[in-house]
């Protein structure tokens, strides 16, 4: 693929996701206005002129295929009927596919003229009904004008002069005023345009890893001026390297702003899911938005949309209701589904919430013992918040029978662990029979953290301070160990909590061989709490991510580096890897 073709397909998710916005507002309604014809029209002129421009043919004949259908509804040769607007929608599915599949050269071509086919066909279709209509309204329009003709020659005068119908038609402001306003839009196209450029994410990435070079350079001269012998001189140091300190960071979030995108192309596919996974379904529903400014770095995007689509997904299926139930309930037959973002304490909180049924607590807990997914005695104990947890453990599903939609028990655990890898919690909340929201927290970034100093040995780490919950000097009695004494768990306020320790997971000696002489650091580690076995821990710091896997391969465990002031490489630990880790080590023993 030639490097404009892949600007073409960045540029025409974006033209896509516009179409689709306003067909689906025209569904909601069943009718779509002059405004929303000219707005998509326009929008597969440049997807037939773009897709042409690169050599992708195939969409572009598809595009003027259904150019000619809009130009006829545009143009008022057709009449807009019923269902017109889910065609549309319909036909935009397809264009994806064309696309999707012309871009990795599989394209069928036999099924691609059945398509084209199918749009001939559709066009001739709309074209008979709107000769039928005008046919009937023709006969209409004839007989109220014999009744005025007759009415006209009873009472001596003419209602309108022909002369002046033309006359005040060719004197209309109105084609000048669109003409206008198309001259304006235009204009602002163009702005836009020259505005803004497309860069790729691996340059920004580059720019990023020189700016981090610079925090380090800066943090060794900073030791470097500590060590001046003359008292002015180290002063002066200081005012200097605090002068050079305020732009690195200022350079620094400009970078980051680079990487930046707002919620709305994140929200851009979630409309459709929704819609035709409710479709699937034979249920009703709306989803709205909200927060669409705020930024999330592209990267977190990335590994944000499957978990998206997972919980709407589940909503759909498991918490909105049929219309006739909703109806019964005295609730709209429309069910409502809400996505909501906002920047909190340096994170962004996305929240998923629906007016559905909410959570059966009973019915989650009795599978998730059915299952051997956790023990009667554990239930019994847990608070309404740990219960609706459940839904998150792998394997555990509440539907009777499996479809492509749910079943399988495996959409919330990916979610959960997704969210999890990019340094986040999901925590679910739920009213019964009013409904239920999902909500994530997330960093801005993942290119820089805020950390924690943990000590093991002779060794640093840098532990994720979103994970933290809490840390502590554990007295014996809290210390608990199984039958051989290869496992210890911390006895919490009621909770069970097992205990990793970090010197044998990475065969290091340690200072201390008993918790209750080193810390134990309470963290989250995708669904559940895990403490971990360190000598000590130290200050906490920002410190900017490296990839440990682009620079040199994958390790258990870790989930980056970075580099210190003094020039020390320091792995940052990763809570669901460390679990992963310390599982394969006990059945590689086994």
């Amino acid at each position: 693929m030639t490097e404009y073709q892949s600007l073409f397909l960045d540029e025409a998710g974006e033209l896509f996701s516009n179409a689709y916005d306003r067909l689906f507002a025209a569904e909601e309604k069943d009718y779509l206005d002059q405004d929303a014809v000219a707005e998509l029209f326009r929008i597969l002129h440049t997807i037939k002129g773009g897709g042409g421009s690169v050599d992708f043919n195939y969409i572009s004949r598809y595009a003027h295929g259904l150019e000619n259908i809009l130009s006829q509804l545009r143009d008022g040769k057709i009449a807009y009927q019923s269902k017109m607007a889910e065609f549309f929608v319909d036909c935009l599915d397809q264009m994806m596919e064309i696309l999707k599949a012309e871009s990795q050269n599989r394209l069928d071509k036999s099924e691609y003229e059945l398509k084209l086919k199918r749009l001939e066909n559709k066009l001739s279709e709309y074209e008979n009904a709107s000769s039928s209509k005008h046919e009937s309204e023709n006969e209409n329009i004839e007989a109220i004008n014999a009744a005025l003709d007759q009415k006209d020659s009873d009472e001596g005068f003419m209602l309108f002069d022909p002369s002046e119908i033309e006359a005040a038609q060719n004197e209309s402001p109105v084609i000048s005023v669109l003409s206008e306003n198309a001259d304006k839009e235009k204009n602002f196209q163009e702005q836009k345009a020259s505005a803004s450029i497309r860069v790729d994410l691996y340059k920004i990435d580059l720019l990023l890893n020189r700016v981090g070079e610079l925090v380090i350079a800066n943090s060794m001269l900073s030791r470097f001026a500590e060590r001046l012998e003359s008292r002015v001189d180290r002063d002066e140091m200081r005012d200097k390297l605090a002068q050079l300190t305020r732009h690195i960071r200022e350079l620094q979030d400009s970078v980051m702003s680079a990487r930046m995108i707002p919620m709305e192309r994140v929200y851009a596919k979630l409309p459709k899911i929704a819609r035709d996974v409710a479709k699937k379904l034979g249920k009703r529903a709306r989803l709205i938005h909200s927060g669409d400014g705020v930024e999330i770095d592209k990267m977190i995007v990335e590994g944000l949309n499957d978990p998206l689509m997972h919980v709407i997904r589940n909503s759909l299926d498991h918490g909105l209701e049929s219309p006739a139930e909703r109806e019964a309930a005295g609730k709209n037959p429309v069910g409502l589904i809400n996505v909501s973002a906002m920047q909190e304490n340096g994170q962004i909180v996305i929240a998923i919430s629906d007016d559905g049924r909410g959570i059966d607590t009973f019915k989650v807990v009795s599978k998730a013992i059915e299952r051997g997914l956790v023990a009667a005695e554990q239930a019994s104990k847990m608070s309404d918040d740990e219960k609706n947890d459940l839904i998150f453990l792998a394997g555990l599903t509440t539907s009777e029978v499996v479809t492509d939609i749910s079943g399988r028990g495996v959409g919330m655990d990916v979610a959960r662990n997704n969210i999890a890898k990019l340094g986040g919690i999901v925590r679910v909340k739920s009213q019964r029979g009013k409904g239920a929201s999902v909500t994530i927290t997330l960093p801005l970034t993942l290119a820089i953290l805020d950390g924690l100093n943990v000590n093991v040995g002779d060794h640093r780490y840098i532990l994720p301070l979103s994970s933290v919950i809490e840390s502590l000097q554990p007295r014996q009695s809290m210390i608990q160990r199984n039958g051989d004494g290869s496992k210890m768990t911390l006895m919490l306020r009621d909770s069970f909590i097992p205990i990793l320790e970090l010197h044998s997971l990475f065969c290091i000696k340690p200072k201390f061989t008993e918790p209750q002489r080193g810390m134990l650091i309470v963290v989250r580690a995708g669904g559940e709490k895990v403490a971990l076995f360190a000598d000590s821990f130290g200050v906490q710091q920002q410190v900017v991510v490296k990839s440990l896997e682009k620079n040199f391969r994958r390790v258990g465990g870790i989930g980056g580096a970075t580099v210190q002031g003094d020039g020390e490489v320091v792995l940052i630990l990763d809570p669901l890897s460390l679990v992963e880790k310390e599982r394969e080590l006990r059945q590689s023993t086994r």
